[in-house]
């Protein structure tokens, strides 16, 4: 099955970089920086920190730039117009295999199978009940070639189903419920704040954790730069580090509030923060992902965890 890549590079970042005409920090002692997310629940973590002051403890002064999705974000660190960008950690390493010299340096989103945020939902009134109830039907995620896409494949083969024979289409969670009720789609991976509302109004129901099939903990979003920006901006990038560490405690303590500065600065609506943060970067949290993508064959090979990830 051809794997679609999430990422585009090459002219794109260079147009990309013209668009947005955001500036670099003249120096490596500056510590003035532009930070670049997609603006989903699972990137808000600078949104957190910026209204909250811990970047401003950190010494650190943060421009943020929100943009339409992970691969834009990469696009943009990758041409220099972003010092500072957070993406899925399995797009981010197919873009190293590729040759663009990410290096992921802080940890984001943290997936546990004790407190999933996102799930396998199909419509409340529909015929699907089990994995093999999905055969050759239509599945959607967030991404293809990416995290979803992943976790759907791994959970078809080990409930029964079978990935190969069934379809992938890319659809944003806002469209998901809608496309579950119509029969567009038979199943999807739902995140929260739309997995909450979507069960609670009756819409879908949960047929399973797809995400457990990469493992009951991973790492699922990072924060990276390139290494050449990491080689010159040591100091910017460990208070970075410690500045997304103490957010990460303050998010995972402060749901409520949290969802207040999500509102805020993405105008997502929702009663209460879901998704959990690590505090912490390991080889334990990211290598599941790295394994399964090698597994499926969305990494042509199996990606270096020395290259991807540096713990400060």
């Amino acid at each position: 099955m051809l794997k679609t890549a999430f990422f585009v590079y090459g002219a794109a970042a260079l147009v990309l970089a013209g668009a947005l005409a955001v500036s670099v920090p003249a120096s490596a002692d500056d510590r003035s920086i532009v930070v670049g997310t997609a603006g989903k629940e699972t990137d808000a973590e600078v949104y957190y920190a910026q209204d909250m002051g811990f970047f401003k403890k950190a010494g650190l002064t943060v421009e943020i730039q929100t943009l339409a999705n992970g691969a834009a974000v990469a696009s943009a660190v990758a041409s220099g117009a972003l010092q500072i960008g957070d993406s899925n950690t399995l797009s981010l390493a197919v873009a190293r295999q590729k040759g663009l010299p990410f290096v992921i340096f802080a940890p984001g989103a943290l997936y546990s199978s004790a407190a999933p945020t996102t799930a396998l939902a199909v419509s409340v009134n529909g015929p699907v009940h089990t994995a093999k109830d999905l055969s050759g039907k239509i599945l959607a995620g967030v991404s293809l070639g990416g995290l979803d896409q992943l976790s759907l494949e791994a959970w078809l083969d080990k409930n029964g189903g079978d990935s190969a024979a069934s379809k992938y289409v890319e659809l944003t969670p806002g469209q998901m419920a809608a496309a579950l009720e119509r029969g567009t789609v038979a199943a999807a991976s739902l995140p929260d704040p739309q997995l909450d509302a979507a069960v609670t109004d009756g819409t879908v129901r949960i047929i399973g954790n797809n995400y457990d099939s990469i493992a009951k903990t991973f790492m699922v979003t990072g924060w990276f730069a390139t290494s050449d920006w990491l080689a010159k901006n040591p100091d910017v990038a460990k208070r970075y580090a410690a500045a997304m560490a103490e957010t990460a405690d303050w998010a995972n303590a402060n749901h409520d509030r949290a969802a207040e500065i999500l509102l805020k600065y993405t105008k997502i609506d929702t009663r209460k923060s879901h998704v959990r943060f690590a505090n912490r970067l390991s080889a334990a949290i990211v290598q599941p992902v790295l394994d399964a993508g090698a597994q499926y064959k969305m990494l042509d090979k199996s990606v270096a965890l020395a290259d991807l990830i540096s713990i400060r």
